[in-house]
C-alpha cells in the first residue's frame, strides 16, 4: 500500500524530529528532467512559498542543457533574467529513494510576477482545469543494462533494483498497478494507479527520477532512449484516459504529436501515436507536455489541421508548425520555441548521422542518458 501523501505540518514535524533534512524545490525542463535546488529542511519550513530564482534559460535549452540564440523566451539578447519558482505544496512528498529527502513542484513565474509562458507543468495545469478529462493511468518503460544495447542485467541485479525502485515509490506515496521487469527486452515497467492530469504527471517525473538515481547510485545502466532492433518493442511512456480519443481529439493529437515524441530516435518505431484511449509517448518525453497534449487533443474545441499521424520526426515539427490552434492553447512563444529545440536537433542529428534508421555512436552519446 502506498503511504500518504506528505503535508506541510508532517514536514515541518518530521524536520523538527530530524527525519528529513533536505527539500528538493524542482522546476521541469522540456523534457520533463528535474532542475533546482536542495534547500536544508529548517530553511524551507521557515518560508515553505518563498520564491527561489533560477536561470530562465532552463526552460528551453536542449536535452544536454546547451542553450542558443534562436528561440524568443530566453537568448542572449534578453540577457537570461531570473524566472522565480513557487513551491506547490500540494505536490509534496517523500523522496522514499532517498532518505532524509522531500521533493516540491513550482509554479514559475516571470519577474513580474506573471506565469511563466514556456513552463511546461504550468501549462497542463491550465489545460486539466480547462476540460474533463479524468484520470490518467501511466506505464513508464525504461531500458536498462551496461549500454544502451546492452541485453540486460543478469542473476539478482534485476530483482535487487527493483525492490529497492518498489520501495523508493511507494514510500513516496505514490500508488502503483504493478512493477516488472521483462528479462526478453531488458525492460523496466511501472504502471501507476489512475490520477488527475496533474498529479500523473508529476508522479511520473518522481518515479522516472527515482529509476535513474537509484540506478547510479547502485551503477546500474538506464536509459530512456528507443530501442532501434525492428524485433523488439521499444521503452515507452503509455497514457490512457477513460475518456475516448475520437477522431476529432486524434487528429488534434496528431497536430501536437511533437510534443509526445520530441526527440529523432523516438519516429524510429512504428507504433501508432494512439491505440484506442491511450497515447503511446517517448519515455524522453516530458510528462507534463505529454499528458498536456492528451488533454488538450481531447478538450479544445478546435479543428484539427492534419489528416494523418506524422511518420517522422520533420513530419511531426512540420504539422506542429502548420495547425493553427496550438497556438492559440499552448502560445505562440512555446510553439516557436519548441519548433526551435526541433529543427535544431533534426540539423545536428542529421550533420552526424546520415541515416534516420541506423543507431549510431552519436547517437548513443547523445541521447542515451536522457530521461
Amino acid at each position: 500500500m502506498a503511504s500518504e501523501r506528505l503535508t506541510l505540518d508532517q514536514l515541518r514535524s518530521a524536520v523538527e524530529d530530524g527525519s528529513i533534512d533536505t527539500v528538493r524545490v524542482c522546476i521541469a525542463d522540456h523534457y520533463g528532467m528535474l532542475r533546482g535546488r536542495r534547500l536544508v529542511g529548517e530553511v524551507f519550513v521557515a518560508d515553505p512559498q518563498g520564491l527561489q530564482a533560477y536561470c530562465d534559460g532552463a526552460l528551453i535549452w536542449d536535452v544536454h542543457c546547451d542553450i542558443f540564440e534562436s528561440t524568443d523566451y530566453s537568448n542572449f539578447r534578453t540577457g537570461y533574467p531570473d524566472v522565480f519558482a513557487r513551491p506547490d505544496l500540494d505536490s509534496l512528498i517523500r523522496c522514499g529513494w532517498s532518505p532524509g529527502s522531500t521533493l516540491v513542484m513550482t509554479e514559475v513565474l516571470t519577474p513580474h510576477g506573471e506565469r511563466s509562458p514556456l513552463d511546461p507543468r504550468g501549462l497542463l495545469r491550465i489545460f486539466a482545469e480547462l476540460t474533463e478529462v479524468g484520470p490518467i493511468t501511466a506505464l513508464l518503460e525504461l531500458r536498462a543494462g551496461e549500454g544502451p544495447l546492452a541485453p540486460g542485467w543478469q542473476g539478482e541485479e534485476a530483482p535487487a533494483f527493483m525492490q529497492r525502485w518498489r520501495e523508493g515509490i511507494e514510500l513516496s506515496g505514490i500508488e502503483l498497478e504493478r512493477l516488472e521487469w521483462d528479462s526478453d527486452r531488458a525492460v523496466l515497467s511501472a504502471e501507476l494507479a489512475p490520477a488527475e492530469p496533474l498529479v500523473a504527471a508529476d508522479q511520473l517525473v518522481a518515479v522516472r527520477s527515482a529509476a535513474c538515481e537509484i540506478g547510479l547510485v547502485d551503477g546500474h545502466s538506464l536509459t530512456a532512449m528507443p530501442l532501434l532492433e525492428a524485433d523488439q518493442q521499444p521503452a515507452r511512456m503509455l497514457l490512457s484516459t477513460a475518456t475516448q480519443i475520437d477522431a476529432e481529439a486524434e487528429g488534434r493529437l496528431n497536430d501536437i504529436a511533437l510534443l509526445c515524441r520530441p526527440l529523432p530516435l523516438d519516429w524510429v518505431s512504428a507504433e501508432p501515436l494512439t491505440n484506442g484511449n491511450a497515447v503511446a509517448a517517448s519515455p524522453q518525453a516530458s510528462p507534463y507536455l505529454a499528458i498536456a497534449a492528451l488533454v488538450s487533443a481531447i478538450g479544445s474545441p478546435h479543428a484539427a489541421s492534419a489528416e494523418q499521424a506524422p511518420l517522422s520526426y520533420s513530419e511531426a515539427a512540420d504539422q506542429f508548425d502548420a495547425a493553427d490552434w496550438p497556438r492559440e492553447w499552448f502560445g505562440e512563444m512555446f510553439v516557436h520555441d519548441t519548433l526551435e529545440l526541433a529543427r535544431r536537433e533534426a540539423i545536428m542529428r542529421s550533420d552526424a548521422a546520415a541515416d534516420p534508421q541506423q543507431l549510431s555512436d552519436w547517437d548513443i552519446e547523445r541521447y542515451g542518458e536522457v530521461g
